[in-house]
C-alpha cells in the first residue's frame, strides 16, 4: 500500500481536528504534520484535546516542504480560510515544482476557493474576483458519488461545501430528468459548521435555544448545486436554497422538494426509494433508509442517510450527514482514497456515536 506523508495547512479549526483523527487511523498514512502560526510549537492535542495520546507532534509555524520530498506519496490538505490558499497557491506551485513535488503531490482544498470552475461564476457568487483564476481549471470537484471517475488519479481536488454535499446527494439520482421545475431546498446545520471561534450564530447563549434562517436565497453553496444540475442537463429548473442554524453542534439535515414531471410517469415512495437504492448501489458511504434519516445515526461518521417521501407528484428527499465528516474532512479522505486508487471507504467505515 502507498505510504502517505501529509501536511495539513490549518488554523486549529474543527475540520483540521477531524482530519487528524481520521488520518491517524488510515492504514496508508505514515506520518502527518500540521501548520498553524497561531498555535506554533503547541502539541496538537492542546488544540484538539480528543487526540491526546493518539496523535503525536506539534504545530509547525511554517511548512517544511522538503519533508515531503522523500515521501512515496506527498499530500497536502488545506483548511485555510476563504481565498487564503488561492492567494498563496501560485507561489506554492512554484516552490513545489522547484522541489520536484508538483507532479506527485495531491492537494486537497477544503475551502470554497476552487469549487466553481469559472472566474465569472466565482465573482458573481462571492462578490469579489478570484485571486488565481488561471488555476481554477486544474481542480476536480470532489463529490465522489458524482465525480468518482474524474477523481481517480486527480492531483488537485476541491472539496465540496457541506450544504452542497447534502443537497446534491438528494438530487443526483433525478438531476438529469427534464422539467423538474421549482426545486426548494432547506437545510438545518449545527454550530460547528461556523468554525471554532465563537460568533453571533455559534456562541452558546445566543444559539442554545434558538432557531433561525441565515443567508436565505443567497448562500454561496447554491452555486455549487446549480453547476451540478446544469452539468446533468437539467432543464427548466429553478433552484432555491434556505439554510438554518439550529441548537446542535454537529450535523446537517436537508429537505429537498420538487414536483415529479408529468411526462415521467407515476411515482410512489416505494418506486422512488428503489430508484435511489439502485443509483447509490456502488456508493459505500450513502445509505438509503425508510421513513426519515436521523442525525444521531450519522454524527461522527462519514455516512450519509437518505430517505424519500411522495404524495401524488410531490416529492420530498431527506438527507442527514455530519457536516464535519461527510460534509468536510471525511469526504476529503474519501477523495484522497479515490485519487490514490485505494478502496473508497478506507479508514471511513466507522459507526456514528449513538446516542450522540
Amino acid at each position: 500500500m502507498t505510504r502517505i506523508h501529509a501536511y495539513i495547512l490549518g488554523n486549529g479549526g474543527f475540520g483540521e481536528g477531524e482530519l487528524l483523527r481520521l488520518l491517524a487511523g488510515h492504514p496508508a498514512v505514515a506520518a502527518v504534520r500540521a501548520v498553524s502560526r497561531e498555535h506554533a510549537d503547541l502539541p496538537l492535542w492542546k488544540v484538539h484535546p480528543h487526540l491526546r495520546g493518539l496523535v503525536e507532534g506539534r504545530f509547525d509555524s511554517e511548512p517544511d516542504w522538503r519533508w515531503l520530498t522523500d515521501s512515496p506519496q506527498p499530500v497536502v490538505f488545506s483548511v485555510l480560510d476563504d481565498q487564503e490558499l488561492a492567494a498563496q497557491l501560485p507561489a506554492l506551485e512554484k516552490q513545489w515544482a522547484e522541489l520536484g513535488l508538483s507532479e506527485r503531490l495531491v492537494l486537497m482544498d477544503l475551502s470554497p476557493d476552487f469549487r466553481l470552475d469559472h472566474p465569472g461564476r466565482y465573482a458573481a457568487t462571492h462578490g469579489r474576483p478570484h485571486p488565481a483564476p488561471e488555476l481554477l481549471e486544474r481542480f476536480v470537484y470532489g463529490l465522489p458519488e458524482w465525480r468518482r471517475d474524474k477523481l481517480k488519479g486527480a492531483k488537485r481536488i476541491a472539496n465540496p461545501g457541506c450544504f452542497a454535499t447534502a443537497v446534491q446527494l438528494a438530487l443526483l439520482p433525478v438531476a438529469s430528468m427534464p422539467g423538474l421545475g421549482m426545486i426548494a431546498a432547506s437545510a438545518v446545520t449545527g454550530s460547528s459548521g461556523s468554525g471554532a471561534l465563537p460568533g453571533e450564530v455559534t456562541h452558546h447563549p445566543t444559539r442554545a435555544h434558538d432557531f433561525r434562517a441565515y443567508k436565505p436565497l443567497q448562500h454561496p453553496q447554491e452555486a455549487e448545486i446549480d453547476v451540478m444540475l446544469v452539468a446533468h442537463k437539467a432543464s427548466r429548473h429553478r433552484l432555491t436554497f434556505v439554510p438554518h442554524s439550529a441548537p446542535l453542534v454537529r450535523g446537517i439535515f436537508a429537505t429537498v422538494q420538487f414536483e415529479w414531471p408529468e411526462n415521467a410517469g407515476g411515482v410512489s415512495t416505494a418506486s422512488l426509494t428503489e430508484l435511489y437504492r439502485r443509483y447509490y448501489e456502488g456508493s459505500p458511504m450513502v445509505r438509503i433508509v425508510e421513513g426519515t434519516p436521523r442525525l444521531a445515526s450519522v454524527a461522527g461518521s462519514n455516512f450519509c442517510d437518505i430517505a424519500v417521501a411522495t404524495r401524488g407528484r410531490t416529492v420530498a428527499v431527506m438527507v442527514a450527514l455530519d457536516n464535519l465528516v461527510k460534509g468536510m474532512a471525511g469526504q476529503a479522505v474519501q477523495n484522497l482514497n479515490l485519487a490514490l486508487g485505494l478502496p473508497e471507504d478506507t479508514a471511513l467505515r466507522q459507526a456514528a456515536c449513538y446516542p450522540c
